[in-house]
């Protein structure tokens, strides 16, 4: 499993555009995610890949920052 911090510019989940997440998959640009409180369709924009060295600030918490907006299907 992969833990995700997924953002996105409109609210996902109770008025945030932040959730996390816990996915058995890594999912790339273009490719769609069923996430939030209305479980709507969301396009993958942009993933980042977390580094866990000692430096990074989010290290114990996400492997995955996923960027999103809704998808129009």
């Amino acid at each position: 499993m992969f833990r995700a911090q997924i953002n996105a510019n409109v609210p996902i989940k109770k008025g945030s555009g932040k959730v996390m997440a816990e996915l058995p998959f890594v999912p790339h640009p273009g490719e769609h995610l069923m996430v939030g409180d209305s479980q709507s369709l969301w396009e993958v924009m942009k993933l980042t890949y977390i580094v866990h060295d000692e430096f990074h600030p989010k290290r114990d918490f996400v492997d995955l920052v996923i960027e999103v907006r809704q998808s129009e299907q």
